[in-house]
């Protein structure tokens, strides 16, 4: 893994991601390599009839969706990620990379099922409805979330990174 010191990055992740390395070994390594492209496609396939893929071809480990076809509702890339939270999913990279409007950055791991990879395919078309049907209920997502939607740029520019009693 090359020299390791602290100014590169947090030791512990790197032990883990060598300890993941070693543990599959060279042919567990490639499998696991497999599954996530073949995630990631199969993930791009089912989700093309209710988002726009700009790059509609075999991708690596990640593929890139835009929320294009919900905006006519009034509907955004980061309304579709904060009501994801309602359904429990950590949102995906939104925004990113720049050039795509309204990107939605999916990366499926190698070791999600079928049925989770389903699963996720499920909620993606029901808030992709929702986004036709009920514009608002996307747009103020989340609803189930202990801190709703959070003002991103303050929060860019002055941080606040410990707790202080009120």
């Amino acid at each position: 893994i090359g020299k390791v010191k602290n100014f590169y990055g947090n030791f512990g992740v790197i032990v883990k991601a060598y300890a993941y390395i070693k543990a599959l070994g060279a042919e567990g390594l490639k499998e696991a390599c497999q599954h996530a492209v073949l995630n990631a496609n199969y993930l791009r396939h089912q989700l093309r009839e209710d988002y726009n893929i700009p790059l509609d071809r075999l991708c690596k480990h990640e593929f890139i969706a835009t929320a294009k076809n919900q905006l006519k509702h009034g509907v955004s890339t980061m309304d579709i990620a904060k009501r994801l939270i309602d359904y429990g999913y950590h949102p995906p990279t939104v925004y990113f990379p720049l050039i795509v409007h309204e990107a939605i950055m999916i990366e499926p791991t190698e070791t999600e099922s079928k049925e989770r990879l389903d699963r996720f395919v499920e909620v993606m078309r029901s808030i992709a409805r929702e986004a036709e049907e009920d514009p608002e209920l996307v747009k103020n997502a989340p609803h189930h979330a202990v801190i709703k939607r959070v003002d991103e740029v303050t929060a860019a520019r002055k941080p606040i990174v410990k707790w202080e009693a009120p």
